[in-house]
């Protein structure tokens, strides 16, 4: 699965929770790739946690791509982005991705409605 460009809630910042749901990957598998993937640079506010960009999350998403779907390890995706530098995020917008996207905002909505009842 090919990512595209990020359809995002209209936000600065997102908390690794959040990317732990677009991303559906475990916030521990996050912050492990952080540690061992030299391409994320994660920001941390003033009290420490993590903000992640947009920009942030495609990387991530990139990465995920080529570790589950491209069969890369490690080592593999640091070699993968040092070739490619930061043309590594494609252009045109993945309809798999959109999807996902998609349900997290649905999703997100859904607990916002249930906060009325």
């Amino acid at each position: 699965m090919k990512m595209g460009k990020i359809i995002l809630p209209n936000k600065m910042y997102f908390t690794i929770g959040e990317v732990e749901r677009i991303i559906r990957v475990k916030a521990y598998t996050i912050r492990f790739w952080e540690k061992e993937i030299n391409i994320l640079k994660i920001e941390k506010g003033r009290n420490g946690r993590r903000r992640y960009k947009k920009y942030d999350i495609e990387k991530i998403l990139k990465i995920k791509d080529l570790l589950y779907e491209e069969g890369m390890t490690i080592d593999g995706v640091n070699k993968y982005f040092r070739k490619k530098g930061n043309r590594h995020i494609d252009k045109k917008p993945d309809k798999a991705f959109e999807h996902t996207i998609l349900e997290y905002v649905i999703n997100e909505l859904k607990n916002i409605l249930e906060l009325f009842d």
